[in-house]
């Protein structure tokens, strides 16, 4: 008996070069933020009872949107794991030309086709744009990633609200080499750096603004996300190449999984109980640094937890989520709100959500994630794929593009 217990508690076998409980972790949180999305338009309770057990999760649903900042997380993460490879084997750094191509060809083909949709599909065939300074702003700044620095193009986007997150992202990939290559010589000062920085943009200048609501999502306040993806990810090859595995240090890192994801519970009840707008961007800019910390806690343990803990987040419907998660990310916000303009599914009063209106928001909420998940995949296996294999043939020889 206490055999197969030990032989429970042994960690999976791997190298560092794949993280199965990072597409796990992408794929609960693309979902989670894709939950609140729809919960916006549906106020569907998202309250399960089955038998005596009463499963509540609506914490986690109305705080959904903090999960952006773990998709940052695993950026970073993904991004240096390449890096923290190269510092502790001694190896060569990734070369800058391959990582910018590779960059390009993962983000831009999805990217591009959601906003020229948008623009010629939604936008200018309704007349969205007042005028041309707003389509210019809006337009030329999504296209230059540079459009959550304004309100035209963040606030008052005409394109896809959600794309808000590109621009931070598009505006880390230019750094990234740069802190990637600054860590490997300087790891501890590098991330001191990069938290600091966060904490004084957010703590120190954006804080005492009476309107944030500008400020608070951009590049400089999700730094210390970064970091502890970059600082995690160095741990995590550290564990993979240092540490023996065995059934006590699978036990260990197995409780150490748990209790990270429950201090994200513990966020979310936080922040879900905020309402007021500007209450509920400082409780983002509060909880940024613990929610990452515990994300990335919770991929360098897993790498040395049980085989069965990592393949609950690393199996075939795990990897085919985190595989469709970008489009799925782009798409679910637009999807749903289509939806509700088209009346799909019919609905009866004016506000259905308000009223409560059954079945109608058991429908909707259903036919969104599944519409969703079905357009992401059909963008990603159709569209995104073959260019970017494509491309890589052309301008890499065909090398692999990159995972994340």
């Amino acid at each position: 008996m206490w055999d197969k217990i030990k032989a429970l508690m042994l960690p999976g076998r791997g190298d560092d070069r794949y993280v199965p409980v990072a597409d796990g972790l992408r794929a609960m949180s693309v979902l989670i933020v894709a939950w609140f999305h729809i919960w916006q338009q549906s106020w569907l309770a998202p309250v399960f009872t089955v038998g005596p057990v009463t499963l509540n999760l609506y914490a986690t649903v109305r705080a959904g949107y903090i999960m952006v900042d773990m998709l940052l997380l695993l950026s970073g993460f993904l991004l240096f794991l390449p890096y923290a490879r190269a510092r502790v084997s001694g190896g060569p750094l990734p070369d800058t030309r391959e990582y910018f191509i590779k960059r390009a060809l993962r983000i831009l083909p999805s990217y591009w086709l959601c906003l020229f949709v948008m623009l010629f599909v939604f936008d200018l065939p309704n007349h969205q744009y007042g005028n041309l300074r707003h389509f210019l702003l809006d337009f030329v700044g999504h296209l230059t990633f540079t459009h959550n620095l304004t309100y035209e193009g963040y606030i008052g986007t005409r394109l896809n609200g959600v794309l808000w997150t590109m621009a931070v992202e598009g505006q880390f990939y230019m750094i990234a080499p740069l802190l990637g290559r600054a860590f490997v010589k300087k790891p501890l000062l590098t991330y001191a750096g990069m938290v600091s920085t966060a904490f004084m943009y957010r703590f120190v200048y954006v804080a005492g603004m009476q309107d944030t609501s500008l400020y608070f999502n951009r590049l400089p306040a999700m730094l210390d996300v970064y970091a502890n993806g970059m600082l995690f990810a160095w741990l995590y090859v550290t564990l993979k190449k240092r540490l023996k595995p065995t059934w006590f240090t699978g036990g260990f890192f197995l409780i150490l999984c748990v209790a990270a994801l429950a201090a994200m519970g513990v966020l979310s009840e936080l922040q879900a109980r905020r309402f007021d707008y500007e209450d509920i961007r400082m409780g983002q800019m509060l909880y940024r640094f613990p929610l990452s910390l515990a994300g990335g806690v919770f991929l360098a343990a897993g790498s040395q937890a049980p085989a069965w803990f990592q393949w609950l987040f690393g199996n075939r419907l795990a990897r085919f989520l985190a595989g469709i998660s970008y489009n799925l990310y782009i798409w679910h916000q637009h999807f749903a709100l289509r939806l509700r303009a088209w009346h799909i599914p019919p609905y009866e009063d004016e506000m259905p959500q308000r009223a409560g209106e059954q079945p109608w928001q058991t429908a909707y909420t259903l036919l969104c994630f599944a519409g969703a998940i079905a357009i992401a995949a059909l963008l990603t296996y159709l569209w995104e794929r073959p260019l970017n294999r494509l491309g890589a043939k052309r301008l890499l020889g065909g090398k692999r593009r990159a995972s994340n």
